[in-house]
């Protein structure tokens, strides 16, 4: 097959859109397909691997926004050249179903009779009371674009339950992957801790330093935490006021701010952890980091919002905790800490999880079969 991977919300856009693309694009070639990503017109830092891989990179011109990172608005001419580009290939799949590129190819591929699929990886804008107002706004034209896919995929429950209020269009759950292979918990763990001068049990951060992530919740929480090293990667807007919040509270000799960690390094540094935690505020679709952190053989915990308790309660892979809620984290924190059976059960139960659920080979096959039952039908 050929099959277009079409998005605004790919690198340099970090996020679990871009993550999902790419990975799906290298799964996808290494299982004989043709495949190309279409997407703004930037720099995504992914050119040379997509080019060894034998993935296309086509860049659709546009007005970016320099606020989301992404094109907001495309002239006829690049509708036109993204249409033309899309007339060669079997499969159309659109990514993220509240961006326009994603909603103008869904449109082209099925006028063009295209086997057409719309990828949703949203729940909510709860923290962003202008996309609401935005979105009453244009609630019209939304619902007219999503009846053009001949089906919806949806990463979670939470991500479908959102995208019915908006479409009628058939919607299938097919979850986030995650390298089974890359992330494993075949790591060193004191060796690597070593190598970054901690001693004892590590509890670790994966995650943008932002508000709605609750970063600052986890700092209050592990402040009163004994015999431990909280380990944070990210960057963000917050990081500033973390590490100021780091040394009002005097607890700098066990909190490690790694800032950025790239994806070759990212896999060694769940291999020193112990426990991982992602305390997040308001709701999230699923959580590729979990899987991540589920993969290495970690148990989890985190918060009890949106797609989250999907992963963590059908795989007992770890604690959930009421958002906010600093003394229930640091409860659960603790109970873990002092816990070691409850914490290879959690692990190992994630582990299983992922080889059986999430892995990027069974999900991407998931995937595949969908292409396969439209394309038989059209």
């Amino acid at each position: 097959m050929r099959i277009a991977l079409v998005s605004d919300w790919y690198y340099p856009k970090i996020g679990g859109v871009a993550s999902h693309m790419h990975h799906l694009a290298l799964k996808l070639r290494e299982m004989g397909h043709e495949v190309a990503i279409v997407t703004n017109n930037r720099e995504t830092g992914k050119e040379k691997e997509l080019e060894e891989n034998g993935i296309e990179l086509i860049k659709i011109p546009g007005v970016v926004s320099p606020i989301l990172e992404v094109n907001i608005s495309y002239s006829l001419k690049s509708t036109k050249e993204l249409n033309e580009f899309l007339s060669d290939f079997d499969v159309v799949h659109s990514h993220h179903a509240f961006t326009p590129l994603a909603l103008k190819a869904a449109k082209a591929g099925r006028e063009m009779g295209k086997a057409t699929i719309l990828t949703t990886h949203s729940i909510s804008f709860a923290h962003e009371s202008k996309l609401w107002e935005a979105l009453g706004l244009t609630f019209p034209m939304f619902s007219n674009y999503l009846r053009y896919p001949h089906k919806i995929i949806a990463v979670s429950k939470a991500a479908k339950a959102f995208i019915e209020h908006f479409t009628d269009t058939p919607i299938e759950i097919i979850p986030n992957g995650v390298d089974d292979k890359l992330f494993t918990p075949n790591w060193n763990k004191e060796e690597i801790k070593a190598e970054f001068g901690i001693e004892g049990k590590v509890v670790l951060y994966v995650s943008r330093m932002s508000y709605r992530k609750g970063p600052h919740i986890l700092i209050n929480a592990f402040s009163e935490i004994e015999d431990a090293t909280l380990v944070m990667v990210g960057s963000g807007e917050m990081l500033p006021f973390l590490r100021a919040q780091v040394k009002f509270l005097r607890i700098e000799d066990k909190v490690k701010f790694l800032g950025y960690v790239d994806n070759k390094m990212l896999p060694r540094i769940f291999g020193m952890a112990d426990i991982f935690v992602l305390p997040s505020i308001t709701a999230e679709a699923f959580g590729i980091v979990i899987l991540e952190a589920m993969a290495s053989g970690l148990p989890v915990i985190a918060t009890n919002v949106g797609g989250i308790p999907e992963i963590i309660r059908e795989s007992e892979s770890g604690l959930l905790v009421p958002p906010g809620n600093e003394l229930e984290l640091r409860k659960a924190i603790q109970k873990l800490l002092i816990n070691e059976d409850l914490r290879e059960w959690f692990g190992s139960n994630g582990r299983k999880a992922v080889e059986e659920r999430y892995s990027w080979d069974k999900v991407a096959k998931r995937i595949e079969k969908t292409y396969e039952e439209i394309l038989s039908k059209i």
